[in-house]
């Protein structure tokens, strides 16, 4: 009450410092109708962004994504795979992924630069990181569900149990729509509506909804709050968690967004967040998920063209550090006790030999050099653990020769992996850093030890 008193006597009272104030508290649908206004827009196409953290201020019609012929929309057949991430099952069900959902690791930064607008030097790492800690590592593919066949299976190599195998290495608790790990007996590909209804509803009755970053961030409180509140084991990870499950919720305005003349910097409606969820909406407002359906919308169209364009790691650091100075858990590694409500945090610097600090994630170059580097230093001890042998031969050997070429030579290391030869079967793998990477954590945290291995 005190609020509508406040806001009813500023719009009296000077017209000038809000000139929409007191038109729109006399008449609700007056920014409904204005909608085409060049400040409404702005206000309601928010914080997607171009480079620089520019606005993209052209559109141009070859944005507009093919969804027809070799890429019309199909849902998965029987043995098609398809797993925790919408937007990965999409591409899968418009074959810009193969249809069966096990992706070769180049066709996949590939298709997701073509379709998304996400950059090679973010789409190349993930893939990277993908095939090591999850997928087929002779055979350089991965699964965007559950486990694939191996190109080689002698017991060596371990299994690449896909995207909804990789609790704690790649999929994360604390996610835009499904469930954690411990609290769904380890389901997490389904959406869980009441998390999907959390984020609806955030802007489902503005004037024109637009799910943007701003309402990303709202989100993103909720959905790491929830997980507090709720899983005993909850466990956020240097990676999975800080890199990758934050990203999940800047992707949905930074690749999802649909660009127009009259929108250039895109707007996420109802309908489209929607059909990249797979979610259908009844006429009581029902909302409800079908399982691998998710879809590219008709008369979709991409953010502007051009590398310069793409959404890549500096472009994630400047909407991470956005999110982090509204909620600034989202750059807290750790978890909770045993207990919910138990959170707490790790000091990087103790994590990584004081290569960086916690704070050095609200640095962009510091978070994009930590991006690479987090990489560098956990993908050896995954491998350790899953493989043997040959298997951590090829999997350095791609580690190195496709991720190094991205990372700053400046970049702090977070420490040194050695890999001792002597005989294909007399391998050894040494990674010199401030501990092991799950000793640490499993120590202190029981939810670093959930995973499906």
């Amino acid at each position: 009450m005190k609020i509508s008193i406040l806001l009813l006597a500023l719009a009296a009272s000077s017209d000038a410092l809000c000139p929409y104030a007191k038109r729109a508290l006399e008449d609700p649908e007056f920014i409904a109708r204005n909608a085409d206004n060049e400040h409404v827009k702005q206000h309601l196409e928010g914080r997607q962004s171009g480079p620089a953290g520019l606005p993209f201020t052209t559109f141009d019609k070859n944005q507009l994504i093919d969804v027809t012929g070799d890429h019309a929309y199909a849902p998965p057949g029987p043995g098609d795979i398809r797993g925790p991430c919408p937007g990965l099952n999409a591409l899968s069900n418009h074959g810009y992924f193969p249809r069966n959902g096990v992706v070769p690791l180049l066709q996949a930064a590939q298709a997701t630069e073509q379709v998304y607008g996400l950059a090679l030097n973010f789409g190349i790492p993930l893939t990277i990181y993908a095939t090591l800690v999850d997928g087929d590592i002779v055979g350089q593919a991965w699964s965007i569900g559950k486990a694939q066949t191996q190109t080689i299976d002698l017991g060596l190599l371990g299994k690449g149990d896909g995207l909804s195998g990789s609790h704690n290495k790649y999929e994360s608790d604390a996610s835009v729509s499904r469930g954690d790990y411990y609290l769904y007996n380890g389901d997490v590909n389904s959406v869980r509506i009441d998390k999907f209804t959390a984020l609806y509803n955030l802007a489902k009755n503005d004037p024109v909804p637009n799910y943007n970053l701003d309402v990303l961030i709202k989100h993103r409180n909720y959905s790491f709050q929830d997980s507090v509140n709720k899983n005993p084991y909850f466990f956020f990870e240097p990676f999975a968690g800080v890199a990758v499950a934050n990203a999940a919720h800047t992707f949905i305005p930074a690749l999802m967004s649909n660009h127009s003349t009259e929108y250039p910097n895109g707007i996420v409606s109802k309908e489209t967040l929607k059909s990249f969820f797979a979610i259908t909406e009844a006429s009581d407002g029902t909302l409800s998920w079908q399982p691998g359906h998710e879809r590219i919308p008709d008369n979709w169209y991409r953010r502007p063209l051009g590398e310069v364009n793409d959404y890549s790691p500096a472009s994630f650091a400047s909407d991470f550090i956005k999110m982090a100075s509204v909620v600034p858990q989202a750059a807290s590694v750790g978890g909770n006790t045993g207990t919910t409500n138990s959170f707490a945090g790790v000091e990087l610097s103790d994590l990584t030999g004081g290569a960086y600090r916690t704070s050095d994630l609200l640095d962009p170059k510091k978070l994009v050099c930590y991006f690479y580097q987090i990489q560098l230093a956990v993908v050896p001890d995954f491998l350790r653990s899953r493989a043997a042998g040959a298997s951590i031969a090829a999997g350095l050997s791609l580690l190195s020769s496709k991720l190094a070429p991205y990372i700053d030579p400046s970049c702090a290391k977070i420490g040194e992996w050695l890999l001792n030869v002597d005989g294909i079967d007399q391998m050894m793998l040494t990674f010199c850093w401030a501990g092991n990477y799950n000793d640490t954590f499993t120590k202190q945290f029981p939810g670093a030890a959930v995973n499906p291995n």
